[in-house]
């Protein structure tokens, strides 16, 4: 494959030290499980970037011009993750650790949520994944979508009771609907082999024919670019190790609200009055190092992940604030706000939701999806 652009020397010396340095206090705060798990989410931030795999780009360019190769993309990624977390969600554990799925109740708050959620995708600019991602790769507005999804958080918890009392109904899984957790496996896969034969329906509809998703591209493993299918493959393995190691699936925004409840109580503000601080497993990681709250450290992962992919592609470009308009500033801010709010109280984002959620065999998860599309 023929290059334009070489890795960039100190850059990569940065990642490595940045990343040892912080392997190191990862280790000293949580111990060796949460700094295999950080560096999980390396990888996963490296095939973000490499495989441009967005989420809210996906949406956009099906709503825009129905092409629907992206969306087609995440069903892929689903019934892969589906497939790899089915043996361990079945029996509840894996090699002694006990392994939940994210499962939420369908309801007026989910609704709202994501589709609150796919507004804020649009105006950010991205996602959540994609907010880390894109901001790790040099893109500096995602500083201000960082900024305003802390914001979002901190007012989705503080709401976030009068959405919990809103009509809800909880479904569960549909590995516990039907009399085999293996039929519940197969109609799901189905679900989503119809839900990809009908985005590709709308994409011949709308555009003539449709953009094959497997094709003959140039990729390269370290330096990238990957594929759209060889990225969901490395998403849907990352995204397996992270449930073996934490016992859940990945998720991004709870650490948002984490960072913001932190901040807000620096400033004084009585975040342990809220719902969601006043619970004591959360009160007690305001007050903890965010080295030991998980999806943060995943967090920090999935940022340096995209830097490092950057880095090696030669992409890395830090864009100047200053010669960016102010309307858009603000309306990558207000995007963040409106993706923290959503996040909250559809109890997921893009990753948690659309992705965990789908991949726990949960309806919320194509749900979340609808909705988001929606907004």
């Amino acid at each position: 494959m023929e290059r334009t652009a070489r890795p960039q020397p100190l850059p990569l010396l940065a990642f490595f030290l940045l990343g040892g340095g912080l392997s190191l206090a990862v280790y000293q705060a949580s111990g060796p499980r949460l700094v295999f798990a950080f560096w999980v989410a390396v990888l996963l931030g490296m095939a973000l970037f490499h495989a441009k795999f967005g989420f809210a780009s996906g949406f956009r360019r099906f709503l825009l011009t129905g092409e629907s190769r992206l969306m087609r993309a995440h069903f892929l990624l689903f019934a892969l993750a589906s497939l790899l977390f089915f043996p361990f969600l079945a029996q509840g554990e894996a090699f002694g650790t006990p392994i939940q799925g994210f499962v939420v109740p369908l309801g007026v708050a989910l609704a709202v949520g994501a589709f609150l959620f796919g507004i804020g995708m649009q105006l950010g600019d991205g996602c959540a994944s994609g907010t880390l991602y894109h901001t790790g790769s040099g893109d500096t507005r995602g500083v201000l979508v960082l900024l305003g999804f802390m914001v979002g958080s901190l007012l989705g918890v503080y709401h976030l009771p009068f959405w919990q009392a809103l009509p809800a109904w909880a479904p569960g899984s549909a590995l516990t609907w039907f009399p085999s957790p293996t039929l519940g496996l197969l109609l799901w896969l189905a679900l989503l082999a119809a839900l990809y034969l009908g985005v590709s329906w709308v994409e011949r509809k709308r555009r003539g024919q449709v953009e094959p998703l497997l094709r003959r591209e140039a990729t390269h493993p370290l330096f990238g670019p990957w594929s759209l299918a060889g990225g969901a493959v490395v998403l849907a393995l990352g995204s397996l190790l992270i449930l073996l190691l934490l016992g859940r699936p990945w998720g991004v925004t709870a650490a948002f609200a984490l960072w913001g409840g932190k901040l807000a109580e620096a400033l004084g503000v009585p975040v342990l009055d809220w719902a969601l601080f006043h619970n004591p497993p959360f009160a007690e990681k305001l007050q903890e190092s965010v080295l030991k709250d998980a999806t943060s450290v995943t967090n920090f992962g999935l940022f340096l992940g995209a830097f490092l992919g950057a880095a090696l592609g030669g992409a890395l470009r830090f864009k100047d604030l200053r010669q960016i308009p102010w309307t858009t500033h603000l309306g990558v801010f207000l995007g963040g706000v409106l993706m923290g709010y959503g996040a909250r109280l559809a109890g997921g984002c893009n990753i948690g939701a659309y992705l965990g959620g789908t991949a726990s065999f949960s309806l919320h998860g194509p749900l979340w999806g609808v909705f988001a599309l929606l907004g």
